[in-house]
């Protein structure tokens, strides 16, 4: 029996130290870097607590580091049938001839989707975000389901905005209908800045500034109001801004 005791004690010490190493602040890091199917829950909880009150530590810093840097080295490739692709075949995948009313080559698709406001909260929005000096009616990118950005010359860009013929729709069709009879009355396309960050794991931030009305055409069941615009940030890294480690 005295070997039995021994061997409770034993795994009571073992095991009492293993908790104050797994639970307290001071120390653990050194058993996780040891023993790496140990999650530490306060640690783990805390940073959660940090992510979802939006308070920027140390932790916070250096989890975004790695996590958009997995982000961004797994964006670069995909399967298909089977196959990993590569960096070029994924490139290719994402571009599109467009409508067939310009020539112009399409080299940005972005999908405006609705996407939820944040892991924490309720509700959706549409990631593309446009300025204006006169406030419409209807927000034309409420109804966008897509983007095409068309390269005229360098900086100049054609930016094609698809808004889908659907019931939901109705109201702003009607004014775009009005726009394609009338191209004078533009109050609905008088903005002028156009920004959106890719909602793939890349996170490309894209902004331009507009320059012109173009006009409106009608392709595969899409209204696709279309203007010319200056580009000013060409696909920058997103998630550069939080890969800054004090």
């Amino acid at each position: 029996m005295n070997w039995v005791k021994k061997g409770l004690v034993t795994f009571s010490l073992s095991l009492g130290k293993t908790e104050k190493d797994t639970f307290s602040q001071n120390g653990s890091e050194d058993l996780l870097r040891n023993n790496v199917g140990i999650v530490n829950p306060y640690v783990s909880n805390k940073l959660m607590q940090d992510l979802k009150e939006g308070r920027v530590t140390q932790q916070v810093k250096e989890f975004r580091k790695k996590h958009y840097e997995i982000l961004r080295e797994s964006a670069k490739y995909k399967y298909k049938d089977g196959q990993l692709l590569s960096e070029t075949e994924v490139r290719q995948m994402k571009v599109t001839q467009g409508d067939p009313f310009d020539n112009y080559p399409v080299e940005v698709v972005f999908d405006n989707k609705a996407v939820g406001t944040s892991l924490f909260e309720e509700g959706v929005v549409r990631p593309m975000k446009i300025q204006r000096g006169v406030v419409p009616k209807f927000k034309l990118e409420n109804y966008v389901s897509a983007l095409h950005v068309r390269t005229v010359d360098g900086a100049n860009k054609l930016l094609d905005f698809y808004i889908p013929k659907k019931a939901e729709n109705t109201s702003i069709i009607r004014e775009i209908e009005m726009i394609k009879n009338n191209p004078k009355v533009t109050d609905l396309v008088n903005f002028t800045k156009t920004k959106f960050t890719t909602q793939d794991a890349e996170m490309l931030t894209f902004e331009y500034r507009m320059i012109a009305f173009d006009k409106v055409v009608e392709h595969n069941n899409n209204y696709i109001v279309k203007m010319f615009a200056e580009c000013v940030t060409d696909g920058r890294w997103a998630a550069e801004r939080f890969m800054i480690i004090d």
